[in-house]
Parts: structure tokens; sequence; C-alpha cells
């Protein structure tokens, strides 16, 4: 029987906490999926409320679950953002600059109904981020 490719990234003691049955992440491939990445306050587990405070949030919690499977934000190849309100780009725009000064990975933005379909509610943003696997890291 082969072995698959993919497991479970650990839990980041930097970021906020999972409900019960979902992961931070999953390698497979050469390649760390994260989804679901929020502007919550790992501290707290309340939603930071503005907007560019939340952007700044959630890459940091990027940056948290990156860091417990031995990536960095270098390693980012491609973020999907769902956002409720379009107008909101401006605010991450500007976190998103702060993170990545130069060359940022790839990202394309999605409107959708509601971007809060999670315990903690009154998310402006959700991430869904692809990045490489770093070398040698289980």
């Amino acid at each position: 029987m082969n072995k698959l490719d993919r497991q479970s990234m650990p839990q980041s003691p930097d970021a906020p906490d999972r409900m019960e049955g979902m992961v931070p992440g999953v390698r497979a491939g050469g390649f760390l999926f994260l989804s679901a990445i929020r502007g919550r306050d790992p501290k707290s587990g309340a939603m930071v409320e503005e907007p560019l405070a939340q952007a700044r949030q959630a890459l940091r919690n990027i940056e948290a679950v990156l860091a417990a499977s031995g990536a960095t934000r270098a390693h980012v190849v491609k973020v999907t953002l769902y956002l409720q309100d379009l107008e909101r780009r401006k605010e991450f725009h500007q976190a998103w600059m702060e993170f990545f000064p130069t060359d940022p990975p790839a990202r394309i933005a999605v409107a959708v109904a509601d971007a809060n379909a999670a315990p903690g509610g009154k998310a402006h943003y959700a991430l869904d981020v692809i990045a490489l696997a770093p070398h040698g890291s289980a």
C-alpha cells in the first residue's frame, strides 16, 4: 500500500486555536495548504474589529501557522482573499504591502456572501494560502 505524501500541519502556539476537526493546514506534495485564516487575536480568541488591524492580524496568523512547520512568509506562493465587502480591499492591500513589501506572492480577491461562517464572526477577511514546504520539514 502506498503511503500518501500528506499530513496535517501542527497547531502553532502563536496562532488562534482551531475548532474541533479543523487543522491549521495540510502538508502535501511539497506544499503547505492553509485555509480559513482570519484576523482573530491568538491570545484572547476575539476577532480584531477594525479592518486594517484585522488584516494585519490575519497576516500575522499566517506567519505563525507557517512557522510551526518551519516555513516563513517567503515560502508563500498564492493567497486567495475572501471578503464580504469589496470596499475592504484597500485596508487589506495596505497590510499586504507591509507584510510583502517586495516580491509578493500571487493573490486574488473573491467576494463571498459571508466571511463569518466560523466561530468568532465579524471577519472582514478569510484567507486560503498555498506555500512551499521547506525542505526537510515533516
